[in-house]
């Protein structure tokens, strides 16, 4: 089995379209998407339109979570002019979008861990603020119970 990964679009539908152009120049046709796709100050309603054009199985990440889970004065600044730009559409789309699922029984797929869209799986954040790799011990404790 042969897919590309995308993720972390943030409202960039110029990187979309060139990221796009690239997997299809390599012959790739499966894509599955990581989520984060619209929130940020550049084109999120043009890049919904994009994504939704395309055919991907998709999970939703935290900052997509944001976009349907909270009203606007209760945004962050990346998720607020995102939301500003979005249809009832792309909000209804995106409320459609499992948290995690499994693609073609293989593949598990997630934004952040099975649990949460907000905590690094592969990555330990110290008090300090620097990230160090995780123990492949925490990181089989956040896989428990998937296949």
């Amino acid at each position: 089995m042969r897919f590309a990964a995308i993720a972390h679009v943030h409202g960039n539908y110029l990187a979309l379209e060139a990221v796009i152009a690239d997997i299809r120049a390599h012959g790739i046709d499966e894509i599955v998407n990581l989520g984060d796709m619209a929130s940020g100050a550049l084109g999120a309603r043009r890049t919904m339109d994009g994504l939704m054009t395309l055919d991907t199985t998709n999970v939703l990440g935290n900052h997509d979570r944001y976009l349907i889970d909270r009203v606007p004065e209760k945004m962050g600044s990346w998720d607020r002019p995102a939301h500003a730009q979005l249809e009832a559409r792309h909000l209804d789309w995106l409320r459609a979008v499992p948290s995690t699922r499994v693609f073609y029984d293989q593949v598990f797929l997630c934004h952040a861990t099975p649990a949460s869209d907000e905590v690094y799986w592969l990555e330990t954040v110290l008090p300090a603020g620097t990230v160090r790799m995780a123990s492949l011990d925490a990181i089989e404790k956040d896989a428990a119970g998937v296949a």
